[in-house]
């Protein structure tokens, strides 16, 4: 697990931000592990076995790299 704190970067992120945002944002990203690179994504979706169920996306709020059921 990565030592990004999703709620941290919300606090240092508030300015200027709508509700719509908000909910993006804890969908996308804050309820979700943030990993520093798309290898370590894919590496963490194999260990538990879900590499061809996950996929990556590199987040637009937070920079760190995420694992989604969706096809991206």
């Amino acid at each position: 697990m990565s030592d990004f704190d999703p709620f941290k970067w919300w606090l240092r992120s508030r300015e200027g931000i709508d509700e719509a945002t908000d909910r993006d944002i804890e969908r996308s990203c804050t309820r979700k592990d943030g990993y520093r690179s798309e290898g370590e994504a894919r590496a963490h979706a194999a260990m538990r076995g879900m590499s061809g169920m996950l996929h990556t996306y590199e987040c637009r709020y937070c920079g760190f790299w995420h694992l989604t059921h969706r096809r991206t």
